[in-house]
C-alpha cells in the first residue's frame, strides 16, 4: 500500500507548529524578546553595544557569537534563539537547497522587535515547507551533498533534523516566556492581545509577576479597530468581550477574576446593561462594584469595565 512520506514529514512539523508552538508565541512582546534572567547573556543588540567576540548582522542590530563556542555556552535570550532558528536553521538551508536568497549569520538583517522576528520566522517557515513539498517522494532520497556537514545523508534525514531543531529551540523560547511571566523581577508584564485596538498611550492589562495578579485596564465598548459601538447594550457586550480577551490571552477566564468594577454614565438604565453583560459573562458569581459617573473621557462612552484577576500558574 503506497504511503505519502513527504506529507508525513511535513505534517510532523505542521501539527506541532499549529497546535503547540505558534499559539505559545502569540503576543510575544519586546520586553520578553530582549529579556535575560542572567547577566551577560548572548542576545541581539544595537550595533556597537555588544562585547561578544563576534557580532554578526548587516542591519542596526547584531547578534552575539564566538568561534568556537565557549564552554559552558552562554545563556541566550529569546531574541538570540529566534535569530538562530531564522538564520542558522532555516534561511541558510532555504538558500542551500530551495533557491532562496543567500543567508549567513554575518550578513543577515536581524529583527529589531519581537513582531519583526515573528514575521521573519513565518516567512522562512513558509519557504521551508514549500521547498520540502516540492521535493516529492523521489527528492527525499537524494543525498544532501557538500552543502551539509554529512553529505552522504538524504534530504529526508535533513528534514527530520530541521524539524527536531525547530521543536527543540522554539520549545526553549516557550519556556523562557514562562520564566519571564513567573519571574520575581520588578518589571510589570504588559498585556496587549492581538486583534484588540492598540493605543500608544496605555496597555490593556498588566501582570505583577511576583503575585501573578492581572490588572485589566478599563475596557470601553469599542471593537478591535477602536470604533465605539452604539447604545448601552452593544457597548456593555463589547466591553465584557474585551475583558475576556485580555484574560484569555494569559490563560485566565471568568473563574480567575477576583473583582469587576463597572462604571456607568448617570442616567443610563443599569438593568439593561446588566442583562447585556450576563449574555457575555455568563453565570459566574464575581465580586462587583457598580459606579455611576457623570461621563467618561471618551465622548459617547456609556460604560467602562475593569477587572482584577489571578493568573493561573
Amino acid at each position: 500500500m503506497a504511503h505519502d512520506w513527504n506529507n508525513s514529514l511535513r505534517e510532523q512539523w505542521h501539527w506541532h507548529w499549529t497546535n503547540q508552538i505558534r499559539p505559545r508565541l502569540e503576543g510575544l512582546t519586546d520586553d520578553e524578546y530582549f529579556w535575560s534572567p542572567v547577566p551577560d547573556a548572548w542576545s541581539v543588540r544595537p550595533r556597537g553595544t555588544s562585547t561578544a567576540p563576534v557580532q554578526g548582522g548587516s542591519g542596526d542590530v547584531t547578534i552575539d557569537f564566538a568561534f568556537p563556542t565557549p564552554e559552558p555556552a552562554p545563556f541566550t535570550t529569546i531574541a538570540w534563539r529566534l535569530g538562530h532558528v531564522i538564520v542558522g536553521v532555516l534561511a541558510m538551508r532555504n538558500a542551500a537547497h530551495f533557491g532562496a536568497p543567500p543567508a549567513s549569520y554575518e550578513t543577515f538583517r536581524y529583527a529589531e522587535s519581537a513582531a519583526e522576528a515573528m514575521a521573519q520566522l513565518d516567512e522562512q517557515l513558509e519557504t521551508w515547507m514549500d521547498g520540502v513539498r516540492g521535493l516529492g517522494e523521489d527528492g527525499l532520497l537524494v543525498a544532501v551533498g557538500d552543502k551539509e556537514p554529512y553529505p552522504e545523508l538524504t534530504m529526508a534525514d535533513l528534514v527530520l533534523h530541521i524539524h527536531r531543531e525547530l521543536i527543540h529551540h522554539l520549545s526553549e523560547v516557550s519556556l523562557l516566556r514562562d520564566l519571564y511571566l513567573r519571574s520575581s523581577a520588578e518589571e510589570l508584564v504588559k498585556v496587549d492581545p492581538p486583534g484588540m485596538f492598540h493605543n500608544p498611550a496605555f496597555t490593556q492589562g498588566v501582570i505583577a509577576p511576583s503575585g501573578r495578579t492581572l490588572y485589566v485596564g478599563g475596557q470601553l465598548g469599542s471593537d478591535g479597530s477602536g470604533r465605539l459601538l452604539d447604545g448601552i447594550e452593544e457597548q456593555t457586550r463589547q466591553a465584557m468581550r474585551n475583558v475576556l480577551t485580555v484574560l484569555g490571552s494569559v490563560g485566565a477566564t471568568q473563574e480567575h477574576v477576583a473583582k469587576l468594577t463597572i462604571y456607568i454614565v448617570d442616567g443610563v438604565d443599569a438593568q439593561v446593561g446588566y442583562a447585556a453583560s450576563r449574555e457575555v459573562w455568563g453565570d459566574h458569581r464575581t465580586a462587583i462594584t457598580v459606579v455611576t459617573t457623570a461621563g467618561h473621557a471618551r465622548p459617547g462612552a456609556l460604560v467602562e469595565i475593569d477587572a482584577t484577576a489571578v493568573v493561573p500558574g
